[in-house]
């Protein structure tokens, strides 16, 4: 019962949690159900949860990318009623991947409503598997994923449990636009869809935080209690281990890199690869030096051009065609055709000038055009056949031999990528099933640096192994 006594402490308590979403925390409970939970219990604050709470606070537009089962859905349900009960007349949107979701979220809000304290709880006209209705004209509603959901609506909050699970994503956050534009707040969350590797989940949290958007990143060892013995322990027990690491990634990388279905390149392969990643041991400008030229070395070299304008990249990758390990490279988005041309030549200089073949793409016939300037002597021309046309040329059949080879020399491991971003690149490339099986990076990723070195692993095939130098400029110059 309460007493006079005690009203200072809970008017001070009330004027606390109006004021602070972080302090309301501190009096929410949730439900732990049986068989192997305790029923109702306090909300563990956890340092994760404080750090999002703080963002979600601050922040009007979160992209939140998570392992399964770290409270965030708890929490965004919290926050829903966080706002509804101090914030009226607000109105708070939970948007789920369907309608058995989307109630399951507003449920979780009903729990934490039901058991604060009674001097915390606003007090409630209507509720049902749909919405609920506080008597300040606070309102939450659930609204499952289809094309129609949010349209007519400006609210306070949005919150979109699970998006990269959403069918209906794009017109969703189309239809939810005014809200952002009002001022009001969006928060998204999701772990990642390892059957999409395009979507508008994706996009944001890539595009983040030059998009607007706070991103946020919590992997499975955030919450208190898992440990590597954990982790492997649910990994041996999994029925479907990659699921596993999807549901429970250690890294943003990992959670967003592409099923073994989809994905081109073998990922055990990949992985095991990036124990060979280190930084340069010398520059030439914008040019990394992993292995500095050495006598007796043969190099094959690859060519991707690109526009310079920070989309795509322009990659050089210089290869030793006994190891197969890339001893140089240039990765670089800001840097012209004809540049790349002038760089990629000081640096093949180092490297004795060996087989040099450049794509003939739109933009590479400017940087083979340079090259041809500069006077380099030892360019690839069209089926190693000095009377036909400079560069190599990607059509059908040569795509699919130059993608088949290094796909299958990862796989063999007959290849070493040094440069982390390179190689990062790999992970990102899929076999598109929109594009009937097209081998090309998925939406939003790139594709060029392992686009320039499978042309220089397609180059070893013309750098006979003892071979000079001037013996492979005098075979390629005798038909011209």
């Amino acid at each position: 019962m309460t007493t006079a006594l005690d009203l200072p402490r809970l008017t001070a308590e009330q004027a606390l949690c109006r004021q602070s979403f972080a302090a309301f925390l501190k009096f929410v409970r949730i439900e732990d159900p049986p068989p192997t939970g305790a029923g109702i219990v306090p909300f563990q604050l956890w340092p994760h949860l404080v750090e999002a709470a703080q963002v979600i606070s601050e922040a009007n537009l979160v992209v939140w990318l998570k392992s399964k089962q770290i409270g965030a859905s708890w929490l965004v349900a919290a926050y829903a009623v966080h706002l509804g009960s101090f914030s009226p007349p607000a109105l708070v949107l939970n948007l789920s991947q369907g309608e058995l979701y989307s109630t399951e979220l507003l449920r979780k809000g009903l729990v934490v409503h039901d058991n604060l304290p009674l001097h915390l709880r606003a007090p409630l006209v209507r509720q049902n598997l749909e919405s609920v209705h506080f008597r300040n004209g606070s309102r939450i509603l659930a609204l499952p994923s289809t094309k129609a959901a949010g349209i007519g609506f400006t609210a306070s909050v949005v919150i979109m449990d699970e998006a990269d699970f959403h069918e209906q994503f794009d017109a969703n956050y189309e239809a939810v636009k005014p809200t952002i534009d009002a001022g009001g707040k969006l928060i998204i969350l999701s772990t990642a869809n390892p059957e999409t590797q395009t979507s508008g989940f994706k996009r944001l949290w890539q595009g983040a935080p030059a998009n607007g958007f706070r991103p946020i990143f919590m992997p499975w060892r955030v919450r208190p209690g898992r440990t590597q013995a954990w982790y492997d322990a649910g990994l041996a027990a999994s029925l479907d281990p990659e699921a596993f690491r999807k549901n429970y990634p250690g890294s943003s990388e990992e959670a967003l890199e592409p099923s073994q279905a989809v994905a081109a390149f073998d990922l055990g392969a990949l992985k095991a690869m990036q124990q060979d990643v280190k930084a340069p041991v010398s520059t030439l400008g914008l040019a990394n030096l992993y292995q500095l030229p050495a006598v007796g070395k043969r190099y094959a070299v690859g060519t991707d051009s690109s526009h310079g304008v920070g989309a795509d990249y322009s990659v050089t990758a210089v290869v030793d065609t006994q190891t197969g390990y890339v001893v140089a490279d240039i990765l670089n988005n800001l840097i012209p055709p004809d540049e790349l041309a002038q760089v990629s030549y000081d640096l093949l200089k180092m490297y004795r000038f060996p087989l040099w073949a450049i794509e003939d793409n739109e933009w590479g016939i400017l940087t083979l055009s340079k090259a041809r300037e500069l006077g380099y002597p030892l360019l690839f021309h069209r089926d190693n056949d000095a009377k036909k046309p400079l560069g190599w040329h990607t059509d059908e059949k040569s795509r699919y031999t130059l993608w088949g080879e290094l796909i299958e020399a990862v796989k063999q491991r007959l290849v070493t990528v040094p440069n982390e971003k390179g190689l990062g690149q790999m992970f990102g490339v899929i076999r598109d099933a929109k594009h009937g099986g097209k081998i090309q990076a998925r939406e939003g990723g790139n594709d060029d640096y392992p686009t320039a070195l499978g042309i220089a692993w397609q180059m070893r095939k013309y750098v006979p192994m003892g071979a000079t130098r001037e013996v492979q400029v005098g075979y390629i110059r005798r038909g011209e």
